[in-house]
């Protein structure tokens, strides 16, 4: 949803220069997008039918100029990994309240599982911090 969602808008935002790629820590290798997602993003112009879930490997890490993760726990993980990304990896809701990124931001609630309402709500998030993460790379990038 996010990497979707944001892959979009940069692309709007004129940001040719931004390359947008999902990868994951759970051992989901090759499953399909969530049916919610894939309904909540189709009317937004993101097609998702083709989406296949990967886990991150190590040369993602090292080609990416900047990681963007939903948890903390997901930013521990990659630094347990790589700890050379510590200036590279930023939490997503950081961007909630603009371009400029804020310390000690909250987790994005993983909808997974949960009721279309949650996805929705998720998605309402993930939309105000794209935003910010659009002007931040417009600004700063």
């Amino acid at each position: 949803m996010v990497a979707a969602w944001f892959a979009k808008r940069a692309a709007a935002a004129g940001l040719a220069h931004v390359s947008v790629a999902s990868a994951g820590l759970l051992d989901l290798e090759g499953r399909p997008a969530a049916p919610e997602v894939v309904s909540l993003l189709r009317p937004l112009g993101c097609d998702l039918l083709s989406h296949r879930s990967r886990g991150v490997r190590p040369s993602d890490l090292a080609s990416s100029d900047l990681v963007v993760a939903m948890e903390l726990r997901h930013l521990e993980e990659l630094h347990a990994r790589d700890p050379q990304l510590d200036a590279r990896t930023v939490l997503l809701r950081a961007f909630e309240h603009g371009p400029d990124p804020e310390p000690g931001a909250p987790d994005l609630d993983d909808p997974i599982g949960g009721p279309p309402a949650a996805y929705a709500a998720a998605f309402a998030q993930v939309r105000t911090c794209v935003e910010g993460l659009v002007l931040h790379l417009r600004h700063h990038g």
